[in-house]
């Protein structure tokens, strides 16, 4: 009868257990070296592509700050006015310019019509800060037109006349969410009575209208002094935007309690209109200050952009060609990641949620093809958690690399720039935490 052996019985299973370990330890690390990258489709590639599925994160990128030549305005439906004034952008300021239309043709005025009061109303939609403004109306000395693609940076001087027709009493700050602008009852009385009762044909058409008054113009009439924010978006669209001539005549019944109403109309299907924009990033912070470069000159750390034309960020892809030069390859996916920058002149309440990308072709902008296939999976949503942008640019990528002739420069600027004022500061390519370029890719 052989005795067994307790000892030499636990050496071997405890052996057993080291090489299981070990195995297992090894089948683990050998797997996250070869294991495919994660990417949408990777499960379905066959187990022999598995090991040509490679993810590089080497991509060389740089970025620049640009001013804007022009920002097509014309047709908002949202109508912005108001100022920003912060240490790295300076100030901008908004207004707006538009028709006003006749409600229907050959409209009278009645016997012996008299102004009891008028206002400009206009409906707010959104804000940006709430610091006080005051608002100034005036008349158009000039036509503005549909169809044609103004410029909101251009000088709108040629435009507008120096007289006010009307003004807020009281600063605004939007807790009134319909904005009500006193227009001066004796230039209705001159410019629209008067002048219709002299010439009939001024309210027999709308073209005739127009001719007679082309428009109006509003635009905040303070400055700021000190750094602060009162920008205001108001709906165009919204059937409370009008402007209302209240009025009585001798046609009235004689017990009449509540004054006519004429209301001259927005439309946005046949009112000219357009945003006007003016920035001054000289009384910055000088030690804050937005930077503008290009890739002639020095990269630095960060980027700028701001909405309203203010400025934009310009990405260049500087492996494009070392990149090309490896054809044929299959871009899976190509993340491009923006992170924000923590900057101290940047106010916690003006962060942007969204970016977007494009390219320009013949002085237009053009939506990345990624985009165009698929804006829901486009990206540019900004993530509290990682604090930074992500964008999905596979498409745009493999085409360029097809191609290594075409431009590889792409812009950023935020969602809505041409009616919205936020801002914010990025990092480049050369930040310590930098932009960076994440492609999954298959060789072949």
């Amino acid at each position: 009868m052989t005795k067994s052996n307790p000892s030499a019985f636990l050496s071997l299973i405890f052996k057993g257990v080291k090489f299981s370990v070990l195995l297992i330890s090894f089948s683990v690390i050998f797997w996250q070296c070869v294991s495919p990258p994660d990417y949408l489709g990777g499960d379905l590639l066959p187990s022999d592509d598995v090991f040509r599925v490679k993810t590089d994160t080497s991509f060389q990128l740089s970025a620049y700050t640009t001013n804007y030549d022009s920002i097509n305005t014309a047709g908002f439906g949202t109508a912005v006015v108001g100022e920003t004034f912060d240490p790295i952008f300076g100030k901008s300021r908004a207004s707006f310019l538009t028709q006003v239309l006749l409600p229907s043709a050959n409209f009278s005025w009645g016997t012996n019509p008299t102004i009891d009061s008028a206002y400009l109303y206009l409906q707010l939609s959104d804000q940006l800060g709430d610091e006080p403004i005051y608002f100034g109306v005036y008349e158009l000395v000039d036509s503005i037109a549909t169809g044609i693609a103004y410029n909101g940076l251009n000088s709108v001087d040629h435009l507008v006349g120096t007289t006010e027709i009307g003004a807020t009493l009281l600063p605004y700050t939007g807790e009134d969410k319909v904005l009500k602008i006193p227009i001066d009852p004796q230039w209705i009385n001159t410019r629209l009575i008067e002048a219709a009762q002299a010439d009939t044909t001024i309210m027999a058409t709308q073209e005739d209208f127009l001719k007679h008054l082309p428009g109006i113009y509003v635009a905040p009439k303070n400055t700021f002094a000190t750094y602060a924010k009162g920008m205001y978006y108001f709906d165009y669209t919204s059937t409370s935007s009008t402007l209302n001539i209240y009025y009585s005549n001798d046609d009235q019944d004689e017990d009449a309690t509540t004054s006519l109403t004429f209301s001259l109309l927005f439309s946005t299907n046949a009112s000219a209109r357009f945003n006007h924009y003016k920035h001054d990033p000289s009384v910055a912070d000088p030690q804050l200050g937005v930077t503008f470069n290009s890739p002639e000159s020095e990269q630095d750390s960060v980027f700028y952009i701001k909405g309203l034309g203010a400025s934009r960020g310009m990405i260049v892809l500087d492996d494009l060609s070392n990149w090309a030069s490896e054809m044929p390859l299959a871009i899976n996916r190509a993340e491009l990641q923006i992170e924000l920058e923590d900057h101290d002149g940047m106010p916690a309440d003006s962060l942007l949620k969204q970016l977007t990308l494009y390219t320009i072709e013949d002085d237009r902008k053009v939506d990345l093809l990624d985009k165009r296939i698929n804006e829901e999976t486009f990206g540019g949503i900004y993530s509290k958690s990682k604090k930074y942008y992500t964008f999905n640019i596979t498409y745009h990528l493999q085409a360029l690399l097809k191609d290594a002739e075409t431009e590889n420069i792409i812009y950023v600027e935020p969602r809505n720039a041409s009616i919205r004022a936020d801002g914010a500061v990025l990092r480049s390519g050369i930040h310590s935490s930098k932009m960076k370029l994440i492609i999954t890719y298959t060789k072949f």
